[in-house]
Parts: structure tokens; sequence; C-alpha cells
């Protein structure tokens, strides 16, 4: 086939998913119905907030976002529970939980004062033992959770997690009740463990205490998560529908201007037909899997209502090999060779993101650009498949979830690229959830799915490593694991540097997945609202002083 002719066949798959996803029906809540532009207090003079939001959740558990089903889960749990910090722009931080810090001479000792007018929303006092049960309940090797990187720097943990036998870590104290004190294994840069805190929700000890931690996700207060410090309080979820959130009223930084949010949950298309009639305020943008289709974008930005911007994230859009289906890299790299990226990147979703080669995009400060790359090359990609005795009459199967435009246009397309290599590849969706759950169980052979960083280099290994929390290609490289583990453990910055290159050389050359490119987040604002809007950086931070203006 041509690549003129496969070009053509794309642009034809591209445009009846959009035709089609323009006519899903649009999700409703109990707030009322408001005209372009418009907006209004409801019959009791309460300020309703609505949030436009692509994900279902299953619960809201903040330390297993995986078994909750949802990236959205994350965005709506932090209005709930809140962290000690929040990174509010790259490497900035503020004090949330927290109140204030200091390092040791040697970068090893952290010492966290807590603020002491925080409670949660039960009237319990929020103290230092409720942190020293959220970091051990993650230690916890009985514990799923898909956070167990945010504490690998502690000291006194095997492989990420407790030693057998012991339930707490000896690395973190209280040293009275309201300070906190961390010791790490090697010396940190501050800015990385700030920045993992400031991702992870402190949960209350006492209403969990007497869980087992195997037992943790069947626990019913994940679906009626009613004792948080946030600066709203978890009212009602109706399923499928929508999320409801009411202003906590005693919250310490003081109380919120809004009196409720509803955070919708609809398809992506929908989001653009509810902003126009002010049915929604915002979308959760890339903070929630709240993301606006690229081919929609220019009718957002001309509606005089709403004001937008756009922001480069660290979120890829990747292809997954179960490695243990695809064990011989030169099928995986074969694979790598026959897709056009920039093809994908500009007709797909209209050069609103960057090709992304390996773990870190180009505007990332530790991306090497002279790793390797797959250029668009079918004739290499046969030539592989040729050199390893492929059979192309075996069939293979890519899981693409639902509920995302640019992963399920992603997924059509690819399948015309593999097509075209001489494979055969079947398309098969399920929601998210279904998706989650067979990547967690390794029950697939090739997956379309996204994964998010952080700022700092080590950001990937929650992916890459062997017993990565997200390594669900059973990806094992001896080198890569070791370069990581000192990676996390080096302070110098130009030594960092060498290292995070060798690993995404190494990860380059094995190929457990295809990077495929970044997306900007599209971050649509209603202009009477005031709010960030769901920028990825400290969305929730001062989300008791959003209103409407």
């Amino acid at each position: 086939m041509s690549k003129k002719r496969l070009l053509f066949s794309i642009l034809l798959c591209f445009t009846v998913l959009f035709a089609v996803a323009c006519n899903q029906q649009t999700t409703n809540t109990t707030s009322k119905t408001k005209t372009a532009g418009e907006v209004t207090a409801n019959e009791d003079g309460k300020k309703i907030l609505n949030i436009g939001m692509n994900g279902a959740p299953l619960m809201f558990n903040p330390i297993d976002t995986d078994a909750s089903g949802s990236s959205g889960v994350t965005f709506v749990t932090r209005f709930l529970f809140d962290s000690l910090f929040k990174m509010t722009a790259p490497l900035e931080f503020e004090n949330v939980l927290a109140e204030s810090y200091e390092v040791s001479e040697d970068s090893k000792t952290f010492t966290i004062k807590l603020n002491q007018d925080a409670n949660w929303s039960d009237g319990t006092p929020f103290t230092a033992d409720d942190v020293l049960f959220t970091i051990n309940l993650i230690a916890n090797p009985k514990t799923l959770t898909t956070i167990g990187n945010y504490i690998t720097a502690l000291d006194g943990l095997e492989k990420g997690k407790l030693p057998e036998g012991v339930t707490e870590l000896p690395s973190v104290v209280a040293v009275d009740e309201h300070t906190v004190q961390l010791t790490t294994k090697n010396p940190v840069d501050p800015n990385l463990l700030l920045e993992r805190l400031s991702d992870l929700s402190i949960v209350p000890k006492h209403i969990l205490q007497d869980v087992k931690p195997e037992e943790l996700n069947q626990n019913p207060f994940w679906q009626n998560p009613t004792v948080t410090t946030g600066p709203f309080l978890f009212e009602e979820y109706a399923k499928d529908q929508f999320v409801h959130l009411v202003a906590n009223e005693e919250y310490f930084r003081g109380a919120p201007k809004l009196d409720e949010i509803f955070i919708k949950i609809m398809p992506p298309a929908n989001l653009v037909a509810q902003l126009q009639t002010g049915e929604i305020h915002m979308n959760a943008a890339d903070a929630g899997s709240g993301t606006i289709p690229p081919n929609e974008w220019a009718t957002v930005k001309g509606m005089e209502h709403i004001v937008t911007s756009e922001e480069s994230t660290r979120r890829y859009i990747n292809m997954e090999f179960n490695t243990e289906v695809f064990p011989d890299k030169r099928f995986r790299q074969a694979l790598a060779y026959a897709i056009d990226r920039e093809v994908l990147l500009n007709d797909l979703i209209q050069g609103l993101g960057d090709v992304v080669d390996g773990p870190y995009a180009p505007s990332h400060p530790y991306f090497d650009p002279n790793v390797k790359k797959y250029e668009y090359n079918p004739e290499k990609a046969k030539e592989l498949l040729e050199e390893i005795g492929w059979d192309f009459n075996k069939e293979i199967d890519m899981i693409v979830p639902t509920g995302d435009q640019s992963r399920e246009m992603a997924g059509n397309i690819l399948q015309q690229y593999f097509q075209a290599i001489g494979l055969k590849v079947n398309i098969v969706n399920y929601d998210f959830p279904t998706t989650v759950q067979k990547a967690i169980t390794h029950d697939f052979e090739m997956m379309i799915m996204s994964f998010g960083s952080i700022v700092d280099p080590d950001g990937p290994a929650v992916i890459y490593t062997s017993n990565g929390a997200l390594n669900d290609m059973q990806y094992s490289n001896e080198r890569v694991d070791e370069l990581l583990a000192q990676g996390i453990a080096e302070t110098d910055a130009t030594k960092r540097k060498e290292i995070y290159t060798e690993v995404q050389n190494f990860i380059q050359e094995d190929v457990p997945l295809i990077s495929l490119f970044s997306v900007k987040n599209l971050i649509a604002v209603h202009k009477d609202l005031d709010s960030k809007g769901g920028t990825i950086y400290g969305t929730h931070f001062d989300a008791h002083l959003w209103d409407f203006k």
C-alpha cells in the first residue's frame, strides 16, 4: 500500500470516528441548564460549578487509582483529601497540610511541621499519625497501590516495600503530634521528595486503621468517603453520571466560595457541546481526564464566553507490548518502524502535542536529543519480521480503551499501519476500568494506554523497573533497574543526567512500549469563573477560592 493511499485510509477512519463520537448522548445531572455564556445561581441562590470529565470512577481510593477505575479519580479525590504540599508550577511548592519543612545538611532527613488548624471533616484533629499511617499503608506489601513509587527514596524499604515481618518504617517517625521526620536511604534532591509528597493524599487513620491492607480496596469507605480534609465534601456519586461535592464550611484554609460542585461524566465530544450551552463551566482537562477532542479545539477557542489556554504536559500516549507474549525485541522494533508518528501527531491531533522518543518528551530537561529514534520505515519493519520468522497468519489482539478520543483514533490508525506491513491485528475495545484490570493482570497482547510522569527524571521508574507498579508490560532489564536505583540516589545534576541518558537509550533499544506522542493540555474555563482550570500544576491548591465573578 502506498503512503498516499494509507494516509487516505487513515483520514477516512478519523472522519467516521469523529462523526460517531459527535452523535453520542449527552449526560445530565440534577443541576440547572444555562444558556451559552450565562452564569447564574440556582433557585436557592447557591453557587454551583459544573465540570466536565470523561472517565467514570469505580471508587475514590487515592492510594490505588487503577482499581478506582479512572484517571479522573485523582481529580475528584484532590478536592477531598489534601496533601502536605502542592506543586503550583514546575518545582515550585506551596504548603497545604504542612506548615513548614527543614532539610538536613546531608539531604537525608526532612522535618515537616504540620498545620495545627487542620482537621478531618468529622472534627478529628489531623496529626502526624495520619501521615505515618498513610505512608506505612502504601509501603505494606499487602496493599494494592499505584503510588508506591512516591516513597521509594525512604530508608528501610526492600524493592519499594516493607521487609517481611515489618509493619512500620523506622525512617518515618512522629517527633510530636504535629511534626513528622522522614529519612531517606541516600541523599536526595529535596525537590524530588516535595514533588512526591505533593501528589500523596493523606488518608484518615482513625477510619481505616482496623482495615486489613489486603482488604483495603473492598472497604466501603472508598464508595462514600465522607471523612476528609479538603475544601469540599463528598455528597453523592450517581454512577456514570456525576459526582456531587459540597463546600466544607470548616475547611482550615477558609470556607470555599462555591457552594457545590458537580463533576459530570461524559464522552469527550459532549464536553464541547456543554461548554457551548453553559451546562458545564470548565473541563477537568489533563488534571482529570477531561479532554477536549483536538479537532474541536478551534470551536472551543471561538466561544466568546470561554477562556482557553494550552499547556505542555508529561502525559504520553503509548502502545504497550506484553513482553512475555512478544519477548523478541526485534518484533517490537519492527512495529515501531511501521508507524509514521508525524502523521499521527498532525492529522490526528492537529499538531497539538509532540512526537515522543522514549520515556521523556523533548521538552523535558533530561531528554537526550541523540536517543535512538524509530523513523517511519515500513520496509525495515518487514525485514525485521522476516528475520525473526514471523508467522503472518497469526492474529494479534490490540486493546484500545474507550472514553478517550485520541486513544481510540490512534488505535484505528495503528491498525492500518500494522496491516500495511502484513500483520493481522484485531482491535478489542473495553471501557477504561476493564482495560486497567487487563493491564494489571497482564491479560493482553498489545494495548493503547497513556502515562503521566513527574518533573523529576525518576518519574518513569514506576513503569520500567522490574517491580514497577505500572510495569504492565512485564519488562525486565537488570541494567535499567540498577541505573534507576542509582539515579534516585544521586544528587549531582550532571551525574544524574548521565544516568538517565543511559536509561532512556536502553529503553529505546528494548522497546517494551512504543512512545507515540504527548498531547497538549487543552484548558477551557468560563470567563466568569475565577479558577486556574484543569492545569497539571496545582489545580486544587486554591479550590476554596474559586468563585464566579
